[in-house]
């Protein structure tokens, strides 16, 4: 809540990373976006950006200035709903987070169900792959000396590890 850039009157300023001597741009994914709330106007008026209604809002302090803001912009709507359950009694605003971390648990849960059900399938292609091969090298009458050591060479698999993939698969006994 401080005035940065004396010498600029606007409120709001965005900045990016560039090469000192070229002026070459770094990225277009990184930006610095700053509100000088000090420099707001006092009246808001009819069609005011949405970055103006956003500094108004993060600058707010009586009710009556949230509520009028919450109607101008349903992002701002929502904002405000979500300061209004976080800002009630000690009780109410432990329920807020606690539903807020069960989502982000749930979120969590997900997401790594996904990645353990791609690491399954992934495990099953291998092993239905490791069968593939035996059984079409057993089909072409491959000796089974041949049919290990591509085992060991293609999936990388210790002697015994192939033998026990060779024996499994052709239900031979050592």
């Amino acid at each position: 809540d401080f005035v940065l850039f004396r010498e600029d009157p606007e409120f709001y300023s965005c900045f990016h990373i560039r090469e000192d001597s070229r002026h070459t741009l770094y990225t277009d994914k990184m930006e610095f976006h700053v509100l000088e709330l000090p420099k707001l106007p006092q009246e808001l008026k009819e069609g005011n950006s949405d970055i103006l209604l956003w500094a108004a809002f993060i600058n707010s302090e009586r009710k009556e200035d949230f509520d009028m803001l919450a109607t101008k912009n349903p992002y701002i709507s929502s904002a405000y709903k979500h300061l209004q359950v976080i800002s009630q009694d000690r009780e109410k605003r432990l329920e807020y987070e606690a539903r807020e971390k069960a989502i982000r648990d749930y979120n969590q849960g997900i997401l790594e169900a996904e990645q353990r059900g791609r690491e399954e399938g992934k495990a099953e292609a291998r092993t239905e792959g490791i069968q593939i091969l035996i059984a079409d090298h057993k089909e072409e009458e491959i000796p089974k000396e041949k049919t290990l050591a591509k085992l060991q060479k293609h999936y990388h698999l210790t002697e015994s590890q192939a033998e026990t993939y060779y024996i499994e698969f052709t239900k031979e006994n050592p």
